[in-house]
């Protein structure tokens, strides 16, 4: 069974992952279903995903402040 995660890939911009588990794990690797790009391990990629909503959360607080 394949578990579709919805990710940008940053190579091709698709957004349909694959891995081979029923499960995402922290340690299993994310590839791109379109062109194979491989983005790193689900725990990276959490990771990445929230100092990205923290900046915009800090950018939208400075604007409103403003």
């Amino acid at each position: 069974m394949t578990v579709q995660v919805e990710l940008p890939c940053p190579k091709c911009k698709s957004t349909k992952m694959k891995f081979e588990r029923p499960e995402i794990r922290e340690t299993d690797i994310i590839t791109c279903a379109a062109c194979g790009h491989n983005l790193g391990t689900m725990a990276s990629i959490r990771e990445k995903m929230n100092k990205a909503y923290q900046q915009l959360n800090r950018a939208g607080t400075k604007r409103k402040l403003q």
